[in-house]
């Protein structure tokens, strides 16, 4: 891995992680903005789960918020470490969303912290979908190929020399048996 990867993702990771463990220590400046969606979540854990398993589901605010800000740290902390890094980017981005669909803009000064979310965003979706090199440079699998194109070049030049050759040899040898004749 490339220290500018790892940098990257660590950059990318140190918002998530600030910004989820500040939502678990201190969920209460979040739940006024968070309370929509956490009665839709809750009235759809109703319908979907058995009651058995619903009721274990927190339905205060408070507490989920300080779950999502867990999780969303979590997330984060893999993608930093290189940890089940893709799991953690999807983590992240979809602990993300809900803080990108409440912030759609209203007026015109919504609209660069608007634009800066969905880069955020932007961002952790590109780790989320990068394979990575497995440890490689990332040329290196590209100068692989030129060298094995540049070998199947040379060789193929090599056979139509070799054949090019043969038939001036049969030329000349066609000559000299005519003019012997």
């Amino acid at each position: 891995m490339s220290f500018i990867r790892f940098s990257s993702r660590c950059l990318l990771s140190g918002y998530f992680v600030v910004d989820g463990l500040k939502a678990a220590i201190d969920p209460e400046p979040l739940v006024d903005e968070a309370e929509p969606y956490a009665r839709k979540f809750t009235s759809y854990v109703d319908r979907v789960l058995p009651a058995g398993v619903a009721r274990r589901v927190p339905s205060k605010t408070v507490t989920l918020v300080r779950l999502h800000g867990i999780v969303q740290a979590a997330g984060a902390l893999m993608m930093a470490t290189g940890l089940f890094r893709r799991w953690g980017a999807v983590i992240v981005a979809a602990s993300y969303l809900p803080k990108v669909a409440s912030r759609h803009p209203s007026t015109s000064d919504d609209v660069l912290p608007f634009a800066e979310d969905l880069a955020v965003l932007g961002g952790v979706m590109l780790e989320a979908g990068n394979k990575g090199t497995h440890g490689r440079a990332c040329c290196r699998s590209q100068k692989k190929k030129t060298r094995k194109a540049n070998a199947a070049a040379a060789s193929s030049a090599k056979a139509a020399a070799k054949k090019d050759q043969s038939r001036q040899t049969d030329a000349l040898r066609h000559i000299l048996s005519s003019a012997t004749s």
